[in-house]
């Protein structure tokens, strides 16, 4: 499921500098390709869906601070 993959790529991408790194050098075309071929088959609107979701069940501020976090970054792999 898009929703379920995008949650785990968010997960995944607050541990993982290689994984950021390595999507740090995708031009913005072509982020979600890359996405699809490292196992994580989502589109934007389903990450946004999934960043709204998680953001509710954040239960300190820090929490949330790192998935807004999360949320720029990946805003700006795609601008």
């Amino acid at each position: 499921m898009a929703i379920n993959d995008a949650m785990k790529f968010i997960r995944t991408s607050q541990e993982d500098r290689d994984l950021r790194k390595e999507l740090n050098q995708c031009k913005p075309t072509e982020v979600f390709d890359k996405l699809k071929d490292l196992g994580y088959d989502f589109n934007q609107d389903e990450f946004e869906e999934s960043i709204n979701m998680m953001h509710v069940k954040c239960q300190f501020e820090e929490q949330a601070n790192r998935l807004m976090q999360t949320d720029m970054w990946f805003k700006m792999l795609l601008t």
